[in-house]
């Protein structure tokens, strides 16, 4: 049984036009001199893309390996002794950090800044903002580099997304921050002055008609000596009158 040998190799370009993205080329030829051979493409796609990011992919069919984890690109192709085929698969360029995504978390990096900044973890968090502005901004010149190679450009876009996802550890830390130093807001402050003010006005007011009340009292001669006193009058009167010279 003759041996059937087939050459299968592809490259990565990168497209004139930016807004094109990147271009995946497959090639395979029948390396027979007498006979026509059935010759596979079989590609495997860079673990990013997903079908809806393939632009154009021509004849090929798209398929996904479970054990790989990625979609991959597929034909089969008759082709005559030393005939070759050529295929390209263009896909967008998925290999780039959002500037949104940046300048979003800088804007909550500086809320959360701001509102610790009359805490105890100010200085924390002031450490923690200097390490994520570090790594966005490694983030933001790796993505100015023009990579002609864009198994370079991927593996920078690698690099920036383990240098994100540690951004978004260090903001998480900075958020758990807020928890452990929530400020008390202005408007709760002055509802807690107001609030003892009032209460000691009350005291000093329920304080002023107890008082008063026990003047009262105490000036009031009680029914018991009242009548005493009278008593001790009546008989300082008798004995005056008998005492008295008749006239």
């Amino acid at each position: 049984m003759k041996k059937i040998f087939i050459l299968l190799f592809f490259l990565f370009a990168c497209a004139a036009d930016a807004h094109a993205g990147i271009v995946l080329k497959a090639m395979a030829f029948n390396p027979s001199k007498t006979e026509k051979q059935s010759v596979p493409i079989k590609v495997y796609l860079p673990k990013e893309v997903k079908p809806e990011h393939i632009i154009d992919r021509g004849d090929l069919e798209v398929g996904y390996d479970n054990q790989q984890g990625s979609y991959f690109v597929y034909g089969q192709y008759e082709l005559a002794p030393g005939e070759s085929v050529e295929r390209e698969i263009e896909m967008m360029d998925v290999w780039m950090v959002p500037a949104a995504e940046i300048e979003s978390m800088r804007s909550e990096l500086d809320k959360t800044v701001k509102l610790l900044a009359e805490t105890d973890f100010r200085e924390r968090v002031n450490f923690l903002k200097e390490n994520i502005e570090r790594k966005l901004k490694m983030i933001e010149e790796n993505q100015k580099v023009e990579s002609v190679n864009p198994e370079r450009h991927i593996s920078l876009f690698r690099d920036n997304q383990r240098l994100m996802e540690s951004a978004k550890e260090d903001l998480s830390t900075a958020r758990g921050l807020l928890a452990q130093a929530k400020p008390v807001p202005a408007a709760a402050v002055w509802r807690l002055i107001l609030i003892i003010i009032l209460f000691l006005g009350f005291i000093g007011i329920a304080s002023y008609f107890i008082w008063q009340t026990q003047i009262k009292v105490i000036s009031t001669p009680t029914f018991g000596e009242e009548s005493r006193e009278t008593s001790e009058d009546k008989e300082n009167a008798s004995q005056q009158d008998d005492g008295k010279p008749a006239v």
